[in-house]
């Protein structure tokens, strides 16, 4: 039994290195191009042809029917620096991008903007579609939008039709701040129904303008109702309170008293009054402070029990 054993890692062994030396072999030594292994940067040259292979989650194989493979290259030493150069290749004329075409693209005289986000003389392309036509005006802002003549953009997306009155308010958390003649702009968010002149961004992806306080999460924009902006505070990552209710991730805590309010327990989502007990934004029945166990340590809390040690 042993012996068989050892007959079958030997022969894993030798399926494993026929398998890599057929991927291997697929690579020409004159041109240097290799075929992706365990990359998706695959682009090669053989037999006077030029080839984009995905590796292991794209494992195609198919020519660059538009590139001339003898002057084909990978832009990874045209644009030293770059961390996304060697997703693009091309020759003199036409430029790809992960193995796909960039229509209308002149080689000549193509940049690397950063990422998939790069321009010629006359387009701004978004990995191998066009952006913009304005590439004469396309630059980088404070706080790192794109604009135009005519827009405003984050990475592939347009965020604003008012380049001209596009300014950067800051950045809080992973959130970046901008407003515009019509709004606020948060990540790629945009908050149009706004005061910009009282909008205040706070932490957490909380923020307040004169009369309405909003929550961003799950990369969508929801307005907590019924709050007091004058007295709006920012407790945690998922509480905040005005002078009359408390709030979790924006849902109002029933008959909560701010305050008296404390967090028991910010990862659990527990927390409590002078009256009752709360998970999340919901009541645990049965539950009372006042009958909390001395010197036990709390344990957990679920929308039926607060359990301690």
């Amino acid at each position: 039994m042993a012996f068989k054993g050892q007959l079958q890692h030997i022969a894993l062994l030798m399926g494993l290195l026929g398998f890599f030396s057929n991927l291997l072999s697929c690579s020409d030594q004159k041109s240097g191009f290799k075929p992706g292994l365990l990359t998706a940067r695959g682009y090669y040259v053989k037999n006077g042809k030029a080839y984009w292979y995905g590796g292991f989650s794209n494992a195609s194989l198919y020519e660059l029917t538009s590139a001339n493979a003898d002057k084909f290259v990978v832009f990874d030493k045209r644009f030293p620096g770059y961390e996304s150069a060697s997703e693009y290749a091309g020759d003199d004329k036409v430029v790809y991008y992960e193995g796909w075409l960039i229509k209308r693209a002149d080689s000549q005289t193509f940049q690397i903007l950063e990422g998939s986000l790069s321009k010629d003389a006359k387009h701004v392309f978004s990995k191998w579609s066009i952006l913009s036509d304005d590439a004469q005006h396309f630059t980088k802002v404070e706080g790192g939008l794109y604009k135009d003549r005519k827009h405003v953009y984050r990475g592939g997306y347009i965020v604003s039709d008012d380049p001209d009155n596009l300014k950067f308010i800051g950045e809080f958390g992973y959130i970046k701040y901008f407003s515009d003649s019509k709004g606020i702009i948060a990540n790629d968010i945009r908050i149009d129904s706004v005061d910009v002149n009282s909008f205040k961004p706070l932490q957490h992806g909380y923020a307040v303008d004169k009369s309405q306080a909003f929550i961003l999460q799950d990369a969508r924009l929801e307005r907590i109702k019924n709050v007091d902006t004058r007295s709006f505070d920012v407790l945690t990552r998922y509480y905040t309170r005005d002078k009359s209710s408390v709030f979790w991730r924006g849902e109002k805590l029933t008959d909560a008293n701010p305050g008296t309010f404390k967090i028991i327990s910010e990862e659990h989502h527990c927390s409590c009054d002078d009256k009752r007990v709360y998970h999340q934004h919901k009541i645990i029945p049965n539950a009372d402070p006042a009958r909390f166990p001395v010197g036990k340590k709390y344990k957990y809390c679920n929308d039926s029990e607060i359990v301690f040690e």
